[in-house]
């Protein structure tokens, strides 16, 4: 977490315009770690340490990433095998709407597109190798890119920093990707929850660096077993 004088040398690093590298904090990656971004449902704490099936000890840095901004583009076929386990895959997902249960095809998630111009706040923690391997399952359809120069307030030492971004055929289209796609509303609280649980204004910043979903895409999603 940034601790106070570290907040009072951002603030006045805003005021006159910038700092030199040389003036940022410094993070130390330990080694046998690297740091992670989570931009997405994994600015929770809980759904982190869910995937990683322990919990979460060390230190957790509010950071921005520069030269990239939210995106709600990560798409997928609610069967693909590569995604989903054989049971998720014995389940086929409905969608409410108008009291009215609908099929639909694909899941939109967060993403993270490359944008010059743009920050986006996230959060970093610093993981095991063994973890990030893990991750790398976990995030099936994306790739992990090195951001270790991306973050604004600090310098990075001893290891590298990296965040997951949606492949190419796993980045939405709206002419190639064929039915019906949502997003899933306890995704979507997830992520405003995780928000909320930092503060306000984090929650602001996650508004201001995401770009906006089609809240008519929003929707409560129940499975049910038909294989």
């Amino acid at each position: 977490m940034l601790s106070r004088n570290n907040l009072i040398y951002l603030l006045l690093c805003l005021l006159i315009g910038g700092c030199n590298l040389q003036d940022k904090p410094t993070i130390v990656i330990p080694e046998g770690k690297v740091g992670m971004i989570g931009f997405g449902s994994l600015m929770s704490i809980s759904r982190t340490e869910e995937v990683f099936g322990h919990t979460y000890e060390d230190s957790i840095y509010l950071v921005h990433l520069e030269g990239f901004q939210r995106s709600w583009d990560y798409v997928t076929s609610n069967f693909d095998s590569q995604v989903y386990t054989e049971d998720d895959l014995k389940y086929d997902r409905f969608y409410i709407q108008d009291n009215d249960t609908l099929a639909f095809d694909h899941t939109i998630y967060l993403n993270i597109s490359e944008s010059k111009k743009e920050s986006m706040n996230c959060v970093l923690y610093t993981v095991t190798e063994k973890e990030i391997n893990d991750m790398d399952l976990y995030e099936f359809g994306y790739e992990r890119i090195d951001v270790t120069n991306k973050i604004s307030e600090y310098q990075i030492e001893g290891g590298k920093v990296f965040a997951y971004k949606a492949l190419p055929n796993y980045t939405y289209d709206s002419q190639k990707t064929i039915g019906k796609a949502i997003i899933e509303k306890d995704y979507f609280d997830l992520v405003a929850n995780a928000c909320d649980s930092i503060g306000l204004q984090f929650r602001e910043e996650y508004e201001n660096s995401t770009s906006p979903s089609n809240l008519e895409l929003v929707a409560l999603v129940i499975w049910k077993k038909v294989r």
